[in-house]
């Protein structure tokens, strides 16, 4: 337990407990860990499947992944750890079936708010009872998905995390293991595509000023 103990300043005490605990077989505790990040991952698995089912399976592969690794983890990051074990067997899956992945971009609410968590988009006042502006919603967010696809991987992940989700760069650089520097520099390059990508499929607006914030 000494490296654990080591470990502390970057990894809250209970976690690092659990993780003791489930390194000792305890299934409890296993479960307990990675409760906190099933979500996340499952979203993030999603967005690579384009498919819940598929998702699902990714974050059962996944899950049973980090089991067989526990030992071999290093303590420091076990959430960004673990997403990123999802998210690769959600890829690994994806090659296997040759399905073309798709993007799905859902508003996710964080519960109890507070922090620097920022509450995911709505729709204005008054859209939602205005058929007009519901095919508008509609076809600009078809408009996002297909620009979304278009840009690479990483950028695409960054955008999502921050702009749909609400994450803080400093949790971002955390659940992808990137620097805080390399997560600023993803969104704002992965912007810039995004209007050049969404001003080509909506000539005569400036593209993107009505999606992405930045």
């Amino acid at each position: 337990m000494g490296e654990l103990k080591g470990r502390s300043q970057h990894e809250p005490e209970e976690r690092l407990r659990l993780l003791g605990a489930a390194r000792a077989g305890d299934a409890e505790a296993f479960r307990a860990l990675f409760t906190p990040d099933l979500d996340l991952a499952w979203r993030m698995a999603l967005r690579i499947t384009g498919e819940p089912a598929s998702a699902d399976d990714a974050l059962q592969e996944g899950l049973i992944s980090a089991y067989r690794a526990l030992d071999r983890v290093e303590p420091r990051n076990l959430r960004g750890w673990f997403v990123r074990i999802v998210q690769n067997a959600a890829r690994d899956a994806g090659r296997r079936e040759r399905r073309h992945p798709t993007i799905q971009i859902q508003t996710h609410e964080e519960e109890g708010g507070g922090g620097e968590r920022r509450g995911a988009a709505e729709l204005p006042a008054g859209r939602a009872s205005d058929p007009a502006g519901v095919v508008e919603g509609r076809e600009l967010a078809a408009q996002l998905r297909a620009a979304l696809r278009e840009i690479p991987e990483e950028r695409r992940t960054a955008i999502l995390l921050f702009d749909v989700d609400g994450y803080t760069y400093a949790e971002i650089a955390e659940i992808t293991g990137s620097s805080l520097g390399t997560v600023k520099s993803r969104i704002s390059r992965g912007r810039e595509e995004l209007r050049g990508l969404l001003a080509d499929l909506r000539p005569g607006t400036r593209g993107g000023e009505r999606s992405l914030g930045g």
